[in-house]
C-alpha cells in the first residue's frame, strides 16, 4: 500500500492543493509521521518540485525487520531533490532510520536535517508519540527549516 494507493492518494491531494488559486505552488512541502514519513519520502522521490520534506518517526517500528523497506527508502532518499528533515525521539523504537537515511543523504551531498530529540516518556512508543507530545521541542526546529527552504 505504501507505494500503490496510499502513494496515489497522496500524489493526488497534492495535485489538488495545487489546484488551488490561494495556494503558491511554488512554495509546498510535505510532512508525514510513522507511516507517513515512509510516504513522505516516496512522495519527495517523486515531486522535485516540493520546496521541503519533514519525516517524523519514520519507519521506526518496521526499520529492523524489513530489509525491503529499508532498502527501498534508501532509494528513496538517493534519488531525491528536496531537502529532508528527519526528526526522531532517543527513545523512538529506533533511530536508525533517521542516521541511515541522513546519512546516504549526505553521502551524495544532498540537502538535508537531522535531529534526535531527548527521550520523551518512557517507552518506545512514547518517543514515537514526540511529535504529538512535545510539539514545543521540534516546533521551532520545523519552522526554521521550512522558512530556509520555503523563502529562498
Amino acid at each position: 500500500m505504501l507505494q500503490t494507493d496510499q502513494l496515489t492518494d497522496a500524489l493526488a491531494g497534492l495535485a489538488f492543493l495545487r489546484a488551488l488559486p490561494e495556494v503558491d505552488t511554488h512554495r509546498v512541502a510535505v510532512a508525514g509521521h510513522s507511516f507517513g514519513a515512509s510516504l513522505t519520502l516516496l512522495i519527495a522521490e517523486r515531486d522535485s518540485a516540493l520546496r521541503a520534506a519533514i519525516a517524523f518517526s519514520g519507519s521506526t517500528a518496521t526499520w529492523e525487520h524489513s530489509p525491503q523497506l529499508r532498502a527501498r527508502l534508501i532509494a528513496a532518499v538517493g534519488r531525491t531533490t528536496v531537502p529532508i528533515f528527519f526528526i526522531e525521539a532517543e527513545n523512538d523504537y529506533s533511530i536508525a532510520p533517521a542516521k541511515a537515511l541522513s546519512a546516504e543523504m549526505e553521502r551524495l551531498g544532498k540537502p538535508h536535517r537531522v535531529k534526535i530529540y531527548p527521550p520523551v516518556g518512557q517507552t518506545a512508543a512514547d518517543g514515537h508519540a514526540f511529535i504529538f507530545l512535545r510539539v514545543g521541542a521540534w516546533e521551532r526546529d520545523v519552522f526554521d527549516f521550512l522558512h530556509e527552504r520555503m523563502w529562498r
